[in-house]
C-alpha cells in the first residue's frame, strides 16, 4: 500500500507541475482563427469590490483555473490575470472577446511600460453599466479592441462584475476574423429567430382561427421562450440600445414568466390536468406563487436570488414531470412517451444552461448554447406534434360531421315515409343523393362540389319555380272567386294551372336525369336503330316546331345505329330547345344528319362502312362571350343572355352527359363570330 500511496503522491505532484507550466506559458495567438484562454487564466474574487488594479494583481489568494471563468450567481467581482504573445509576423489589432452578452462591467487593463513597474493602466471599458452606446465595438457581447505593438509576452488583468450568472469565455482574435465569426453567428442567429417569428405568426393565425385553449398556451409559451432567449442573446439589447435597468429587469421577468407558463402548458400537454386536476391545479399555484415573488426579487435589483429560486423551482417542477411521464409510460395511449421525447430535450438543455449558471459545469461553446439548442428543437418536435394533434382533430370533426349527415339522413327519411305514396321517385333520389354525399364527405373538394350543387340547385328552382307557382295561384284565386264564370274562361284558366304544372314538371325531370347520370343511375338502354326509325326519330323533333323553324337536312344515315333512343331524342331536344330560345322569331334553326364514312368508301351513301354520325344544329342569334365558352356544358350554368328566359342550366349538360354514354361527344364548333351559333355532337357509327 505504501508504493500505491507514493505513485498517487508522485501523479498529484506531476499534473500541479503541468498546470503550473500551464499558467505560466503566455498564451500565444493565432491571426487566422480565434484562440480560447482555458487553461491559462488565474482568478482572484474580490467580495467588496474595493480592489484597484495594482491592489488586485498584488494581492495574494491567485487561483489557476482549468476553464472558462464560471462562478455563477455572485455579487463578488472577479479579477482575471493572463499572459499573451502575438506571432512576429502577425498583425498588432487584436480583439478580447467575452461570449457572455450580460456583463455588467467589463474592464481591461494593461501593465505601463518599463519605467513605472507594477503600475496597471485601464486601456478600456464595456458592459450594460457603460451603456451600449459607449462600446468600443458594436457587438452583441463585449468586444475590447486590444494593440500588441511588440511580438513579446503581454499581461492583462480584466475586472468583470453583473447581477446575472457569471459565466463566460475569454478569447482573442483579429477583427477580420471576428468579422467573419460575426457574419455566420448573426446569419445562424437570424435563422433561429426568423423561425421562431414565423412559429409566433402561424400559431397567432391559428389560434384567431381556433380559439383552441392548447393552441393559445403554446402561443404564450413560444412567445416567451423566444424574448428569453433574445435577452439572453444580446440582441435586443444591441438592437434596441436598451439600458441595463431594462434589460436586466426585463430578462429577470421574463424567466419568471417562462417558468410559470412552461409548468402550466407541460402539465396540459402530458395530460395531468385531466388524470390529477387537484393536485396539478395547487402545484401550478405553488409555481406561479413562487415566480410572482421571484419577479419582486427582480424589481428589487436581487437577480442572483431570483433566478437560483425560479430556476430551483423549474428543476423540481421538471423532476416531477419527469417522474409522472415515466409512471404514464405504459398506462396511456403514446402521450407520455411522446412528452419525454419533446420536453426531455429542452429540459437536458435547461438543466445543462442552469448547472453552468451555478458553477456546477465548465463555459464553453456546448453548455452556453445548450438551452438554445434545445429550445429550438423543443419547437420543431412541438410544433409537429400539434399539427398532427389538429390533423387528427380535424379527422374526428369530419368522422362527427359524417355521423351527424347520418343522423339527419335517417331522420329525413322518417319524415318523407309520410308522403311516400305521391313523391315515391323523388325520395329515393333524394335518398340515394344523401348517401352519396355522405360517402363524399372523405375527399374535402368534392365535398366542396357537392355543397356548390346543392345551392346551384335551390337558387334554380327557386328562381324557376317562382314563376309557375305564382300562376298557379293567381290562377286558382280567379278560379276560386268566379265560380260561375263562363266555361271558355274556366277551361283558359285551367290550361294556365296545366301549363304552370307542366314546365315545373319538366324541369323536375330535367334535374332528376342529371342527377341520374352524376350518381351513376342513368337507365342507358342501348340497342340497334334501323335507318328508318332514326330518319322517324329526327322529322318527330323537327315536327315539335312550327313549319319553318327546324330545316331537316340529312345525308347517308348510317344502316343501322346503337344507340338509346330515349336518351338520344333528350339530347336533341335539348339542342332544338337551346337554339330556339337564343334565336329571334322568323328566325331558322339548322339540324344538319350526316355520316363521315371511315376508309376508302368514304362517298358510299349507304354507310354500312361505319364511320361517325355527326348531328349539327345552327342557328342565327348573338355570339357567346368568351369567357362563357369554357363553361356552356358545365352543370347549372346559363350564360347573362339567358338569365332572363326560362330554364335550369342543365340542357347542355345532358347533352355532353348523354353523348359520352353513347362513346361520343358535343362541342361548340363556333360561338357566333360569323353570325351563327354551331354545335355538333358525333357518335360512333359503326359499332356493335
Amino acid at each position: 500500500m505504501k508504493w500505491l500511496a507514493w505513485c498517487l503522491r508522485v501523479c498529484g505532484l506531476m499534473a500541479a507541475v503541468a498546470l503550473h507550466a500551464a499558467h505560466a506559458a503566455p498564451l500565444q495567438l493565432d491571426p487566422r482563427a480565434s484562440v480560447d484562454s482555458r487553461g491559462h487564466l488565474r482568478v482572484l474574487r474580490d467580495p467588496e469590490g474595493r480592489l484597484d488594479a495594482d491592489e488586485a494583481a498584488a494581492a495574494t489568494g491567485w487561483q489557476a483555473m482549468s476553464g472558462a471563468v464560471n462562478a455563477g450567481f455572485t455579487t463578488d467581482t472577479l479579477w482575471v490575470r493572463l499572459e499573451v504573445q502575438r506571432p512576429a509576423d502577425a498583425p498588432d489589432r487584436w480583439l478580447l472577446q467575452f461570449n457572455n452578452a450580460l456583463l455588467d462591467d467589463v474592464r481591461l487593463y494593461r501593465r505601463e511600460p518599463a519605467g513605472a513597474p507594477g503600475h496597471w493602466q485601464l486601456m478600456q471599458r464595456a458592459g450594460e453599466d457603460a451603456g451600449r452606446a459607449s462600446w468600443p465595438v458594436d457587438a452583441r457581447n463585449v468586444q475590447l479592441p486590444l494593440l500588441l505593438e511588440s511580438a513579446e509576452p503581454t499581461a492583462l488583468l480584466v475586472r468583470l462584475q453583473t447581477k446575472n450568472a457569471m459565466s463566460t469565455t475569454i478569447g482573442f482574435a483579429t477583427p477580420e476574423v471576428y468579422g467573419r465569426a460575426a457574419r455566420h453567428e448573426y446569419f445562424w442567429y437570424g435563422l433561429g429567430f426568423g423561425f421562431g417569428f414565423l412559429l409566433i405568426a402561424f400559431h397567432s393565425l391559428f389560434w384567431q382561427m381556433t380559439r383552441d385553449r392548447l393552441s393559445g398556451w403554446y402561443l404564450l409559451y413560444v412567445s416567451i421562450a423566444l424574448m428569453v432567449e433574445l435577452l439572453t442573446a444580446g440582441i435586443a439589447q444591441q438592437m434596441l440600445a436598451m439600458p441595463v435597468w431594462l434589460s436586466d429587469t426585463a430578462l429577470g421577468l421574463c424567466i419568471c414568466c417562462a417558468v410559470a407558463i412552461g409548468i402550466r402548458f407541460s402539465a396540459m400537454q402530458l395530460g395531468a390536468d385531466v388524470r390529477w386536476p387537484v393536485a396539478t391545479r395547487r402545484v401550478q399555484h405553488a409555481v406561479t406563487m413562487l415566480c410572482v415573488v421571484a419577479a419582486a426579487l427582480v424589481l428589487g435589483g436581487h437577480n442572483g436570488p431570483a433566478m437560483f429560486a425560479v430556476q430551483s423551482t423549474a428543476m423540481l417542477s421538471i423532476v416531477c414531470l419527469l417522474a409522472a411521464a415515466l409512471w404514464l409510460l405504459r398506462r396511456d395511449q403514446g402521450q407520455a412517451r411522446a412528452f419525454l421525447l419533446i420536453f426531455g430535450i429542452y429540459y437536458a438543455g435547461v438543466l445543462v444552461s442552469f448547472l453552468r449558471n451555478m458553477g456546477w459545469l465548465p463555459a464553453n461553446a456546448w453548455t452556453n448554447s445548450a438551452a438554445a439548442l434545445g429550445t429550438l428543437l423543443h419547437m420543431l418536435l412541438m410544433s409537429t406534434r400539434l399539427s398532427r394533434r389538429y390533423d387528427q382533430l380535424r379527422r374526428d370533426k369530419e368522422a362527427a360531421q359524417a355521423r351527424v349527415m347520418q343522423m339527419v339522413g335517417r331522420h329525413n327519411d322518417q319524415l318523407e315515409e309520410e308522403v311516400r305514396r305521391r313523391t315515391v321517385d323523388l325520395r329515393e333520389e333524394i335518398a340515394r343523393r344523401e348517401r352519396l354525399e355522405v360517402d363524399l364527405r372523405a375527399a374535402l373538394e368534392t365535398e366542396r362540389r357537392a355543397k356548390q350543387s346543392q345551392l346551384d340547385f335551390v337558387a334554380m328552382v327557386s328562381h324557376e319555380f317562382r314563376t309557375p307557382l305564382a300562376i298557379i295561384s293567381t290562377t286558382a284565386q280567379q278560379i276560386a272567386r268566379n265560380l260561375d264564370a263562363a266555361r271558355e274562361k274556366t277551361l283558359a284558366r285551367c290550361m294556365n294551372l296545366r301549363g304552370a304544372v307542366q314546365r315545373m314538371s319538366a324541369l323536375v325531370e330535367e334535374y332528376l336525369t342529371a342527377d341520374r347520370m352524376d350518381a351513376g343511375h342513368a337507365h342507358f338502354q342501348p340497342r340497334h336503330c334501323e335507318r328508318d326509325e332514326l330518319m322517324e326519330l329526327f322529322e318527330d323533333l323537327a315536327a315539335d316546331w312550327p313549319d319553318g323553324r327546324i330545316a331537316l337536312r340529312t345525308h347517308a344515315l348510317p344502316a343501322r345505329l346503337m344507340c338509346d333512343p330515349g336518351l338520344l331524342r333528350v339530347a336533341l331536344r335539348n339542342l332544338l330547345v337551346n337554339a330556339d330560345r337564343h334565336t329571334p322569331e322568323g328566325g331558322v334553326i339548322g339540324l344538319d344528319v350526316g355520316t363521315d364514312v371511315a376508309g376508302d368508301k368514304a362517298g358510299d351513301a349507304s354507310g354500312d362502312g361505319g364511320g361517325t354520325l355527326r348531328i349539327g344544329v345552327h342557328n342565327p342569334g348573338d355570339a357567346i362571350p368568351a369567357d362563357e365558352v369554357t363553361r356552356v356544358f358545365e352543370k347549372y350554368f346559363r350564360g347573362r343572355k339567358a338569365a332572363q328566359s326560362p330554364g335550369a342550366g342543365l340542357g347542355l349538360y345532358l347533352v355532353h352527359r348523354i353523348a359520352q354514354l353513347h362513346g361520343g361527344d358535343v362541342r361548340l364548333d363556333s360561338a357566333g363570330e360569323d353570325g351563327r351559333v354551331r354545335f355538333s355532337v358525333a357518335l360512333p357509327a359503326g359499332r356493335d
